[in-house]
């Protein structure tokens, strides 16, 4: 039974997988693949962060923290898991610092942040963006052949009860913990 699974996953990813690195197409699938990495939606929060403060400044510290956390998390389970990646040649940074595939983190982290921009977000249009944008993102990871098409749907709905977890306890941990998320507190 597995090995008819991964026979049909390994079908699927291949008929997403878009074979022609230097078309136009390829690379706006590795701009989205790469719109995913934890480092560079770190990044951006901690920007926005260090220039806001009241409720955005715990909004940006508390999607800031969920990420890291998350990442830390499935990056444990991909070991555990330890499903190789597809043979390629693109995408050398993630195959070298983590060669495993299942669940796909980016993917994860596309449900994650959708969960958490419709908590965050009272816009339908904001929200429908956001889910755009994880689609594709996910989507990306398999034409770019960094993982298998089972690999991403798993992360995504992986990421997705993660999500609503972090969210319920979003209350709980601003109320026991708010110095994780209030900066002017740190200095005085």
């Amino acid at each position: 039974m597995l090995n008819k699974l991964i026979e049909i996953d390994e079908l699927i990813s291949s008929k997403l997988r878009i074979e022609d690195k230097n078309s136009l197409l390829f690379r706006i699938a590795a701009l989205f693949a790469h719109s995913g990495d934890s480092w560079g939606w770190c990044g951006i929060l901690f920007v926005l962060w260090l220039f806001s403060s009241g409720e955005k400044e715990r909004i940006l510290a508390y999607w800031g923290g969920t990420i890291v956390v998350t990442a830390v998390f499935v990056f444990i389970l991909k070991r555990i898991i330890a499903r190789t990646r597809p043979a390629g040649e693109w995408g050398n940074v993630y195959r070298k610092t983590d060669p495993y595939s299942f669940p796909s983190g980016h993917s994860v982290r596309g449900g994650l942040i959708l969960v958490l921009a419709a908590n965050t977000f009272d816009q339908p249009w904001i929200i429908c963006l956001f889910a755009v944008w994880a689609i594709l993102m996910v989507l990306s990871r398999v034409a770019t052949g960094v993982h298998y098409f089972f690999d991403v749907i798993a992360g995504f709905f992986l990421g997705l009860l993660i999500g609503w977890f972090w969210v319920l306890i979003q209350p709980f941990l601003y109320a026991r913990l708010p110095f994780l998320f209030d900066k002017s507190s740190w200095f005085k």
